[in-house]
């Protein structure tokens, strides 16, 4: 006995089957590409040895500690006004379209900002400096509140509004936050570097020279010995010997500067970076079963795509 759904594939024309075929493809190579994607970083978050920041290696790694701010530098929610260490802040109008004779309403986005700020990771070993930018956020704080203005009147939002103020109200707005404070897990590439490392005895003595040469009157009166007003070879000579001598003994305090560890997006981009205040055992149980969801779906979709073949011939 044939049932309805399969009269009704038999019943589509070439154009209509064909479009559906690609549709399921498209599908079914989407949930492909979400279970590689959710495979990845399952593994990865459950292969990789937490580091500690004394000790860790530089490359890729894995780290978990303390989000707090840069020393007089704090950073606050454009909208909600909270100090915090990253925010992804949105503004959306409601507007209403009218369709065939019926209205919908939906939300459209006016403003969208995401921090990119810089802030400090402590693990109590050591202190990283991590940069956000690009990285995979996932944060726990989420503030939605309402008005009728289009940039908020009121900040410092603790709560979400109701939801017949929802109604009544034609802007939306919305706020992710990381706060001081909270415990971050992070995986993504780590540089440390050294103030001495990142400047040579040369580059210190070049740049010495390169100032000098802005003040001529004053490198006329320390080399210009035969006071013939011009700098000559044997001068521009001792010059150079005077800045590589400053040169040394500036590098040589350079080095009782402290380390800098910085954590950044990684160089190959085949690995993620994650920051999130999820901790590490929840991750995984997040990753894996995205996962298998997908991988569920990819071959649910194959499933409907031999039936389709198999039914329409």
């Amino acid at each position: 006995m044939e049932t309805a759904a399969t009269n009704l594939v038999r019943s589509l024309t070439p154009q209509e089957y064909g479009f559906t075929l690609i549709i399921l493809i498209l599908a079914a190579l989407t949930g492909f590409y979400c279970f590689i994607r959710a495979w990845k970083r399952w593994h990865l978050i459950k292969d990789t040895p937490t580091a500690r920041l004394r000790s860790a290696h530089q490359g890729r790694i894995e780290l978990e500690g303390k989000g707090r701010s840069l020393p007089d530098q704090p950073v606050f929610a454009p909208l909600s006004n909270h100090e915090c260490l990253w925010y992804h802040s949105r503004i959306e109008r409601k507007e209403t379209i009218l369709e065939q004779k019926r209205t919908r309403t939906e939300w459209k986005i006016l403003y969208r900002n995401t921090s990119n700020h810089p802030f400090l990771l402590d693990d109590g070993t050591g202190i990283g400096l991590v940069d956000p930018e690009d990285a995979e956020i996932i944060s726990n704080e989420k503030l939605v509140w309402y008005g009728n203005t289009e940039w908020p009147v009121r900040t410092g939002i603790l709560s979400n509004g109701s939801a017949i103020v929802a109604l009544a109200s034609r802007y939306r707005y919305t706020e992710q936050l990381i706060l001081p404070g909270q415990r971050l897990y992070i995986t993504g590439h780590l540089q440390t570097r050294s103030p001495a490392t990142e400047r040579s005895v040369r580059d210190i003595a070049r740049d010495l020279l390169s100032d000098w040469k802005q003040d001529r009157r004053q490198l006329l009166e320390r080399f210009d010995t035969n006071r013939d007003g011009e700098i000559d070879l044997a001068e521009w000579e001792i010059a150079r010997e005077t800045a590589l001598s400053q040169a040394q003994t500036i590098h040589q305090q350079l080095l009782h500067e402290t380390e800098i560890h910085h954590i950044s997006t990684p160089r190959n981009s085949r690995y993620p970076f994650i920051i999130s205040v999820r901790p590490q055992a929840e991750l995984i149980r997040k990753y894996r079963r995205n996962a298998l969801i997908a991988l569920t779906g990819c071959f649910s979709v194959a499933g409907c795509i031999l039936w389709l073949l198999h039914v329409h011939g």
